[in-house]
């Protein structure tokens, strides 16, 4: 169990950056919104930051917390963990890999236009290859068992479908993503909240002081029939209509009473699993809302607007979120202060964008730019509290010349790369540069060299500090000597100049280091 928190220990910042950046571009969409068109013209036009702020959300850090769920419930109970520690951590950064190429390519443009599945398809078979790891993961610890609980024999079978179910779901010739385009899609809202019901159960489990015994099992059944038969309708007949979604959409109300039985059995409170109820009663909230919104008379009104009465917002934001924060809570402290703060502003984002929504609808007579300027400052808060939780938690650097020598070095080539890459054609012009798309190629490698400085801050700072030193010679002699061939402009002068030097500075005085 130690090794195992540890690793969750490393991982817990990456996802707190990786989530800060999910707010931050849907915050600069909020501002896009309002008019501040600045970036427009940019790689984050309002398309982009969209596209990135929903795909973050979607498979970031909130879902990956989730499947530390069944860890957890082997922790309690009494198995050891430490075995999963290997394939976990493959499995943790084949997801980051993932993460990090959707977010690249689709900064740069590589979009499916889809409402939740932005990224391209051929990317989901790194999540599939993720899978296997997680499940040697998991079977590493169920050995350990003498007789295996029933709860443990159904993961297994769900494990294995998973990836295939990824694969065939997302396909975009015979998936189900494609449909989401057009069309009310009220079985894949059935399908996507059966997935929850598991988790919700196992959690319940996780949390319960007893024996948690579940029953009501009719009412995930029914909709779990429901959502199979649609799927082979949607496969192998054809496009389904309106009232047979609604048919399905319909069959979400069936988690309604099955959730509120399980968790009043196990004698859950707000006192004993906080973020467990504020989930579940977000779920219901928003099972109930979505149904509202499929009635016909109501959705024509509302179909444009699906997002600005913040269904999505509650449903990720709330339910999902506090969702991950009761597992992760099992193995890294969560101050209870920012518990409080996340709601917050969620609630500050859902009041304005809600009453947004019934005004563009018709429903209230309301002027909705100072509610999406609520929306925007709620963004701005969130943004501004989660650097705040981050900067707090973060493990202070010695203030050393070689850790001055590393903080510097990534603020020039890593933070330089990222405003590069955001803004590169912008500043390009400005200057009076010409700028070509092969230019990317350099900027990541700026990045690259400025996370090693980024990690010189903490740990080897000599060894990476003569590693980037190396790497920059070589590369800005090569811009020179490219320059000097006609082959780029002046700026390979500045950038190779620059590397040089900076190279030297540690190169010839590291002894003053």
């Amino acid at each position: 169990m130690e090794r195992f928190s540890s690793l969750i220990k490393t991982i817990v910042p990456i996802w707190a950056w990786i989530f800060l950046t999910s707010i931050f571009v849907g915050t600069i969409y909020a501002g896009q919104l309002l008019g501040f068109s600045l970036l427009d013209e940019s790689l984050l036009n309002p398309t982009t930051t969209r596209s990135l702020h929903i795909t973050l959300m979607l498979y970031g850090p909130v879902m990956l917390a989730l499947s530390l769920l069944p860890f957890a419930l082997f922790s309690k109970e009494g198995l050891n963990l430490d075995e999963a520690v290997v394939p976990m951590r493959n499995y943790f950064f084949l997801w980051h890999l993932f993460l990090f190429m959707a977010v690249v390519s689709i900064t740069l443009g590589l979009q499916r236009g889809l409402p939740f599945y932005d990224f391209t398809y051929e990317l989901n078979f790194i999540l599939a290859v993720s899978g296997i790891f997680y499940i040697i993961a998991i079977f590493k610890i169920i050995k350990q068992y003498k007789i295996t609980p029933l709860w443990v024999k159904v993961s297994k079978t769900l494990l294995f479908i998973a990836p295939i179910s990824l694969l065939v779901l997302m396909n975009p010739t015979y998936g189900q993503v494609e449909s989401t385009l057009s069309g009310p899609h009220g079985d894949n809202t059935l399908g996507m909240s059966f997935t929850l019901i598991p988790l919700f159960y196992l959690m319940i489990k996780l949390q319960a002081k007893e024996k948690f015994t579940p029953t009501w099992h009719i009412f995930w059944i029914i909709p779990l029939v429901g959502y199979a038969l649609s799927v082979a309708t949607r496969i192998f007949i054809g496009e389904l209509s309106y009232n047979e979604e609604w048919v399905y959409q319909w069959l979400t109300f069936a988690y309604a009473p099955l959730l509120v039985k399980w968790y009043k059995d196990a004698n859950l409170s707000r006192k004993n699993a906080p973020y467990l109820v504020i989930s579940i009663w977000a779920f219901l909230f928003v099972m109930i809302q979505g149904n509202i919104l499929f009635i016909p008379e109501i959705r024509w009104d509302f179909h444009r607007n699906d997002l600005i009465v913040a269904h999505a917002h509650v449903a990720i934001g709330l339910g999902i979120f506090f969702m991950s924060l009761s597992i992760l809570s099992y193995f890294y402290k969560i101050p209870q202060k920012f518990a409080h703060f996340w709601l917050y502003v969620i609630g500050f984002i859902f009041v304005s964008l809600s009453l947004a929504g019934f005004s563009e609808a018709g429903y209230i007579n309301l002027d909705i730019i100072p509610m999406w300027w609520i929306r925007f400052i709620g963004g701005v808060l969130a943004v501004l509290g989660l650097l705040y939780y981050i900067v707090k938690e973060l493990k202070k650097p010695e203030l050393k010349l070689i850790n001055l020598y590393h903080l510097n070095g990534f603020a020039s080539d890593g933070l330089g790369a990222v405003i590069l890459i955001l803004f590169a054609p912008f500043l390009f012009s400005f200057l009076g540069f010409t700028f070509n798309h092969t230019y990317y190629l350099v900027f990541g490698f700026m990045g690259f060299v400025g996370i090693l400085h980024l990690i010189g801050v903490y740990k080897d700072s000599h060894f990476l500090a003569y590693a980037t030193s190396i790497a920059r010679l070589i590369t800005g002699t090569i811009f020179l000597s490219l320059f000097y061939l006609g082959k780029i402009d002046a700026l390979g002068v500045l950038v190779g100049i620059y590397d040089i030097s900076y190279a030297l500075i540690y190169m010839l005085f590291r002894n003053k280091f």
